[in-house]
């Protein structure tokens, strides 16, 4: 029923091995979930894990560099009236955590995307002009070279969107993420800048949040329900600390489209920031081992309030040898596993 997982564990405990795995067991044995329906696995990679052959050739993995990514973050999806302002909102609120917008860069920003529609042909009050081809950020670029701008923070946005071309500028070459998700996509984001991948993953996941909504409810048996979509952030650390809004709202309403988040990092310090207690979303956690752990952490957790329960669990969390973890199930109900890492996994394929 609520599929988000927190995977933890410092480097070197077989956290990654442990999560490849658990992809692959997942995309291996969709005949298993309810209707035999199939599952899109989206995977925001930080530093090539996902990439290496043997694990793209068994998942069919369809790879994007952040070059030309074939969606277009300002595409409309939805019914809410004045939807091309809400979508230029969301736009400009995503730009401005990730470079550090003022107010006012902010308000330009919002300007330039509604202008942008306008001139597509897209009114904001008129529905019926919402299906019209969106603008792209080539589009909102040229504009605003137009009016001669200051060389700031907002300029050094859009350049880094327009230069890099990171998003494809022919909408004809673009089409819907959801419909991109048909089995496993890995995008890569090594090699760029902090602020470039943590933007990339709030506009994919902003405009994932969008289509997600335009879905309807999957099908529910019994205690199970229907897994439509994953969304894999690995090393989730930076891009949790920035807050941006998207990810609150995939996990927190995710569930009941059939989507589940799975965050893997290195210390459960990373859940909360000042703005967000992301453990609140999660019910699935598997627990490599981690130097630092206190009482707070194993309460949250683990859901133990006496002393010596904790002490005695922080002391195992330490002790973890690589590939054994504690996982902790919706109920809380705790069991030491082995891990089967993805190279015993390659084996049996091998061996099959």
């Amino acid at each position: 029923m609520n599929t988000n997982t927190g995977i933890i564990g410092t480097m070197g405990t077989g956290k990654t091995q442990f999560t490849k795995s658990l992809i692959t067991q997942l995309m291996q044995n969709q005949e298993s979930n309810v209707n035999s329906a199939p599952i899109g696995m989206l995977i925001f990679d930080y530093k090539s894990d996902y990439v290496d052959d043997e694990f793209v050739e068994i998942n069919a993995v369809k790879r994007h560099k952040l070059y030309k990514l074939p969606y277009n973050p300002l595409s409309l999806f939805g019914d809410t009236p004045m939807l091309p302002v809400h979508t230029a909102r969301g736009f400009s609120d995503t730009m401005a955590k990730a470079f550090g917008l003022g107010v006012k860069q902010q308000a330009t920003l919002r300007k330039l995307v509604l202008d942008a529609y306008e001139q597509a042909g897209i009114d904001r009050a008129d529905a019926s002009t919402w299906h019209l081809p969106a603008p792209t950020i080539k589009d909102i670029w040229n504009l605003f070279e137009a009016t001669d701008p200051s060389i700031d923070s907002l300029y050094a946005a859009l350049e880094s969107l327009n230069e890099l071309e990171i998003f494809e500028s022919d909408n004809h070459l673009c089409s819907s993420l959801y419909d991109l998700l048909d089995g496993v996509l890995v995008i890569e984001l090594a090699g760029y800048p902090p602020q470039v991948q943590n933007l990339v993953v709030a506009l994919t996941l902003d405009l994932f949040y969008s289509q997600m909504q335009k879905q309807g409810k999957p099908q529910v048996q019994g205690d199970y329900r229907q897994i439509t979509k994953m969304i894999l952030v690995d090393e989730a650390d930076n891009f949790m600390s920035q807050d941006f809004p998207s990810l609150r709202k995939v996990l927190k309403e995710g569930r009941e489209y059939g989507v589940g988040v799975v965050l893997s990092t290195q210390d459960i310090t990373h859940f909360k920031t000042g703005e967000n207690n992301y453990s609140a979303y999660i019910l699935t956690w598997v627990i490599h081992r981690v130097a630092q752990i206190s009482n707070g952490d194993i309460k949250a957790i683990f859901n133990v309030d006496d002393k010596s329960e904790q002490e005695h669990l922080m002391e195992t969390v330490r002790k973890l040898d690589k590939h054994y973890s504690l996982y902790i199930d919706g109920h809380k109900k705790l069991v030491k596993m082995k891990d089967k890492a993805f190279w015993e996994l390659c084996q049996q394929f091998e061996v099959s």
